[in-house]
Parts: C-alpha cells; structure tokens; sequence
C-alpha cells in the first residue's frame, strides 16, 4: 500500500481541516508519485487508499530526556505522567506521552515525547472520517539529518498566520521548534537560528527557492559562512528519517481506531476464501442430499421386499424381521443356526479337543447365553491354539475375566 505523508502546521495556526498542507505520496516501493500542497478534502481519495503519516510540527511537541526505572512497557504507560509532571506546564491528563524504545547510548536516558490530547484526536478523527485505514504521527525534529557534533536546521514555507517554521535537531534525540513572526526577514531568521545554535556546525535546510537569498545573507557574515552549509529541503531526505523515528504519537490516544483493520487489503482475499468457502459448502450439502435420497430408496426397496415376503408382518426393522424370520424357517426345516447351542457346543468340542492335547486345563462349565457360549476354565487357557481351531471353524474367543471365556459365531 502506498504512504501519504502530510506535514501539519502549528496548531494555533492551521484552521484545520481546511489548512492546505505540504504532501508527499510514497509508492510501495519507495519512490515519491506526487508531491505539493493541498486541503485533506482534495486527498480524501488518496487518503482512503494509503497509510498516513503526520509530521506534527516541532512546536506541538516537546521531547524530553528521562533516566526511567527497569519496569515493563504497560506499567511505564501509566508511570509516564506522574515522572513527567514537573516538566511540562499543561495537565498531563491534557497530554499523550510516548516513550522511545530505547535507551540513548551516550546519557542512557529514554526520550520521552508529550503533545496535546485534542490536537492528536482532531487530527486523526478527521483522516478516520476520509476513509484512513491506519495513521502515525512522528515529530517533525526527529525527521531531520542527524550527525554528530551537528545541529540541523529546517526553515519551512509560510504558514496560515505568514509564520514560518524552524525546527531543530540537535542530536539523536533532542530537537524543538519556534514560529518565527511573519515580518522577519532572512537576516532576522538567520539572526534567531544563531542565537539558538550559539556554536557548533549547522546544516540549514530551505525550500529551493530561498537558498539564492539566505546563501547572500551568510556569505556576507564570515562566521556564519564558517559554521553553516546550506541544503536543499526535500521530501527524499525527509521521508527517509521519518522510517527511522520510533516515537509514534498516535499510538498514546488508546483509541481503537488506530489500529483498525485494513479492510481495502484483504477484501479480495476476503471474497476469494468466501466463494472457496460457498463452493465447499454446495458440494458438500448436494453430495449429503444425493445420498439421503440413495439411504430413503434404499429402505423403501428393503421395505417392499420384505412386505411382499411377509406380508401379514408390520414393517418396523425389516433387515431385523428378515433376519428373524430367516432362522425360524430353517429351524422349522431342521437346519439349525450356526449361533445355536448346539452347533456352537459341537464346534468347540472339536476345537478344545484339537488345542487341548495333554493340556491343564480343565473345562468347568459351559453357558449358553445371548446367542454365545460362557466357558469356564480352571488352569492355563491354551488361547493361541485354542483361538487357531475355532477361527477355523467360524467361531471367535474373548476373555471375560480370569476364568470365564466366551465362544460366538463371528460371521
């Protein structure tokens, strides 16, 4: 998905959301399709269609330094406030407080970012009303170069009050901003940016088109000319710093819809996995009815036959009642059924004889109940050879308990 990068003025200056504001568009793979300056209802199609990163102008944020305990992320959440209280003038209930993830490598110390509460929620409320699906914000100082032993300065466009913007960055973690007024003129800017930069290199970042007066300013000033190199300012440069900030001021709003789910990117998926889905879902049900209506022939087949053998029986079970009836025919026919007592007896007489052979065991009794035979056996069961005989005759062996065996037709 593409990323539209937004960079927002000063609070107190933007009449937001009608404040045209500088964009850039950054295609997936990096390279910036379309750049300018544009109301957000002119890039409500773009919006709806990209992710979207803020760059909150240094002047709402204030990023402080702070030696912070060992403790896990969720109960540092709720600590911030109170160990940032007595360095902010607003009520921390006011503000949103993110912590970097790490450490500085020089002084150890956490950065810690504060902003409004209200200006963070106008501000994606209104992206969320345009359709955006997912929203950072990032802290415009942080989005500069940064290089040791170096400040970086960024002197904006004019904003909506003819303001203008300076950011500063003083390092990985430091950085702050000022308007400076509407009637100042290049020697003035320069003039506040030295005395806030007292020593020390300076990188000045200007839109292209000041570079000729600004540059005509310093040269005139050996001092200045000393310490100052003047850049260019350009969406390339800014974009690439804004991937390395880890400072997401968004994320201190605990609203839901900053991590809403991006339906635009799963919406074929969505549809692909329903329609397998609904295919799977037809089959299966067709093949179910294709063989409820084959089981219903089926029995009314059963059923007629077994009316028309039978037909002074009612029909309840009828592969029970074929059954049934089958074994009275052939006892009244003098064929006797191969679970009868007595074809049972005969056929595991000749089985114990054949596995018995010398053997201990002694037949105790012999049961006949539901269509089996329970024998009991005192001393060792010859079991392999016995079941090796009366398999061969149509007949299996299970062991009930210690002594008592059961014989049944396993046909």
């Amino acid at each position: 998905m593409n990323t539209l990068y937004l960079r927002i003025p000063a609070k107190h200056t933007a009449q937001w959301p009608n404040t045209a504001v500088a964009f850039a568009l950054c295609s997936q793979e990096g390279a910036i399709t379309r750049e300018g300056r544009s109301t957000l209802s002119d890039l409500a199609g773009v919006i709806a269609k990209s992710d979207v990163v803020l760059l909150i102008a240094a002047t709402d944020v204030t990023l402080l330094e702070l030696v912070i305990p060992p403790m896990p992320e969720s109960k540092l959440k709720q600590a911030l406030p109170n160990l940032v209280e007595d360095q902010i003038m607003a009520d921390p209930v006011d503000c949103v407080f993110i912590a970097s993830a790490k450490s500085s490598a020089t002084s150890g110390k956490r950065t810690i970012a504060v902003a409004q509460r209200s200006w963070l929620s106008e501000l994606s409320t209104s992206l969320f009303a345009l359709g955006a699906n997912q929203i950072k914000a990032f802290p415009a100082q942080l989005c500069l170069p940064v290089k040791a032993d170096q400040t970086t300065a960024r002197i904006g466009d004019a904003v909506q009050d003819g303001s203008t913007n300076l950011t500063l960055r003083f390092d990985q973690d430091r950085g702050l901003g000022m308007l400076l007024p509407d009637a100042s003129d290049a020697l003035e800017r320069l003039t506040t940016l030295y005395m806030m930069v007292p020593s020390g290199s300076i990188l000045l970042q200007l839109p292209s088109e000041l570079i000729a007066e600004y540059k005509s300013v310093i040269e005139a000033n050996p001092t200045w000319s000393e310490r100052t190199a003047l850049q260019a300012s350009t969406w390339a440069g800014t974009i690439q710093h804004a991937k390395t900030v880890g400072v997401n001021l968004i994320a201190g709003l605990n609203s839901a819809q900053t991590n809403r789910i991006q339906w635009q990117i799963w919406r074929w998926p969505l549809i692909l996995a329903a329609l397998v889905a609904l295919v799977n879902i037809i089959g299966l049900n067709s093949e179910y009815w294709t063989m409820k209506r084959e089981a219903q022939t089926l029995r009314l087949g059963i059923a007629q036959t077994y009316k028309a053998t039978f037909s002074k029986d009612a029909v309840l079970s009828p592969l029970d009642q074929m059954k049934k009836n089958l074994d009275l025919a052939q006892r009244s026919s003098g064929q006797a059924s191969p679970d009868d007592f007595t074809m049972l007896l005969t056929q595991f007489g000749a089985a114990w004889q054949a596995a018995q052979q010398g053997g201990a065991a002694k037949l105790v009794s012999v049961e006949y109940k539901d269509h089996a035979l329970l024998i009991t056996i005192k001393g060792t069961m010859p079991q392999a050879q016995l079941e090796t005989m009366l398999s061969a005759r149509g007949l299996s062996l299970k062991k009930n308990n210690a002594e008592v065996w059961q014989v049944r037709n396993s046909k």
